[in-house]
């Protein structure tokens, strides 16, 4: 690997010739196309600013740090249209009272939510055995108790319809020494997201991997690739909870592919399973895949 290409951690997970770094415009919150009109959205991450602008009816984000949240909030209404719900409510994702409550205040708030983004995370560095267990399970009680935990709840005021995208992470794809507690949970979120998928039919369930942003939890060695902007991902949720994703259902998709080029391959990707887990299918790669 070349270390000095700054799309280095981004190419080997690349299905499209193109690659994509930033908002484009088929992933502008502004177009009709992604109108959030009538959406109630659950968030527990920091990508809510897209769906205030595409003028979600109902924005609801949680974390564990109230200032944060609330600061949030703000920023939100200034982008959302007038009559947009927002909640900020505090919430320890791997704590099933906490989450009952969380979800107890959005209804009481806003109502029914019609679309959960599983985008909270967990990452701790240690080697297997010399990492602390406790430490090493953190990110399996955030990445995987935690992300069940709201969606369980969230499942439980559906009505058996809905859409759940949960941020996974292209490291399942590889070893990455150091990082086993980090892409071994979310390897067994995939797992969970494949069966809610087969389960509910009516559930429209997506694995969204974020590429690489500048976050409080990027790993100091990747800092100098992080050149994937938050916006991208928010794009990108709005995109798949319309109808134009449908085909998309189940899979594992990356903000850095390139939708119309996805597209123009459906049949192919459908045909040869290409969104499937652990890319068993797909030659991702530099060059993207070999489409026929």
């Amino acid at each position: 690997m070349d270390y000095s290409d700054p799309d280095a951690f981004t190419l080997p997970y690349q299905l499209t010739k193109q690659v994509r770094r930033d908002v484009y415009p088929l992933l502008e919150p502004t177009q009709p196309g992604l109108s959030a009109k009538g959406k109630t959205v659950l968030i527990t991450g920091v990508i809510a600013e897209s769906w205030a602008t595409a003028g979600a009816s109902g924005i609801v984000i949680t974390g564990r740090k109230v200032d944060v949240l609330e600061n949030v909030a703000t920023g939100l209404q200034s982008l959302a249209p007038p009559g947009t719900k927002i909640l900020a409510q505090a919430a320890d994702i791997t704590d099933e009272a906490s989450v009952a409550s969380l979800f107890a205040a959005a209804k009481e708030a806003i109502g029914k939510v019609d679309v959960l983004i599983n985008s909270a995370g967990s990452l701790d560095l240690g080697p297997v055995g010399a990492a602390d267990p406790a430490k090493f399970f953190r990110d399996f009680q955030v990445n995987v108790l935690g992300t069940y935990l709201v969606t369980h709840h969230f499942l439980a005021q559906a009505d058996g319809a809905g859409t759940v995208i949960s941020m996974t992470t292209g490291a399942i794809a590889h070893v990455f020494p150091g990082m086993a507690g980090y892409t071994a949970s979310k390897l067994a979120l995939v797992r969970v997201m494949e069966n809610l998928h087969a389960e509910r039919p009516g559930v429209r369930v997506f694995l969204l991997i974020p590429g690489i942003v500048q976050t409080e939890m990027t790993v100091a060695a990747l800092k100098p690739y992080a050149k994937d902007s938050a916006g991208l991902s928010g794009g990108w949720t709005l995109f798949l909870a319309t109808p134009r994703a449908e085909w998309m259902r189940g899979g594992i998709v990356s903000v850095n592919w390139d939708i119309e080029e996805m597209e123009a391959h459906q049949d192919q990707i459908i045909r040869e399973n290409l969104l499937g887990r652990a890319f068993l299918n797909a030659k991702l790669g530099k060059d993207g895949h070999p489409w026929t």
